[in-house]
């Protein structure tokens, strides 16, 4: 029995020192950032976390290799602080632009790296002003279709107490919103929009920003940037 027992513990040992020696690869430190940018404008593509625009990547050197996807943030940047050098083909899917207008960048991640998408949106919200007065918010802003190719179906003015702001928010506060669904484009982009949510407590902080949600699979909203208001 006491044979057994030492050598029980000495192939527990063994063991243990083994997955030690197997286990003992760098951890992945390498970052790869950048932003999301309208093709025209320059200016970030604004979304919502989670389910907003997702990014892609997929290493090279394997058959099929498993997507490693994260998401982009409200302000159209993205970054992940911890992947593995090698080569990458990185995408930017699911988000509030015609994906056929983006392509795969493909990235060689020996050091941290930076890049850019350039895409085209589903409509884009222009001369946006944000104003609180009272117990009211108010904003005024333009749409504009951009491929020609989808509907917009209407637009709303978003506002909560915490800065995390779009359509799914818990205790969202909204304006009526505007059915553009029956507007030409034309129409639609010669109008100056005015959007009010009033009978806010004043005294206290909101934010807000502009949503357009126009005919696409996954309903996403293209969006203005978050303004803070304090009423």
């Amino acid at each position: 029995m006491k044979n057994i027992i030492i050598f029980t513990i000495i192939t527990i040992g063994a063991l243990i020192i083994c997955s030690c020696e197997i286990d003992n690869y760098q951890a992945p430190n390498l970052t790869l950032k950048g932003v999301v940018v309208d093709v025209i404008t320059g200016e970030p593509i604004q979304t919502r976390q989670p389910d907003g625009i997702r990014v892609r990547l997929l290493q090279d050197g394997y058959e099929n290799p498993t997507p490693l996807d994260f998401w982009v943030k409200p302000d159209g940047t993205f970054q992940n602080t911890r992947l593995f050098a090698g080569t990458y083909e990185v995408s930017v899917i699911d988000g509030p632009f015609e994906e056929s207008s983006v392509a795969p960048v493909i990235v060689d991640l020996n050091a941290n790296k930076t890049i850019q998408f350039e895409v085209a949106p589903f409509a884009r919200i222009s001369d946006v002003t944000i104003s609180g007065s009272g117990g009211t918010i108010t904003a005024k802003y333009r749409i504009s279709g951009t491929s020609g190719t989808r509907d917009i179906l209407k637009s709303v003015l978003f506002c909560h107490t915490g800065n995390i702001v779009h359509e799914q928010t818990r205790g969202l506060i909204s304006s009526s919103a505007n059915d553009l669904s029956t507007l030409t484009e034309n129409e639609i982009s010669s109008t100056i929009f005015t959007d009010e949510i009033s009978d806010l407590e004043t005294g206290k902080t909101y934010y807000v920003r502009v949503g357009v949600l126009s005919d696409n699979p996954l309903n996403r909203y293209n969006y203005s940037s978050i303004v803070k208001i304090d009423l």
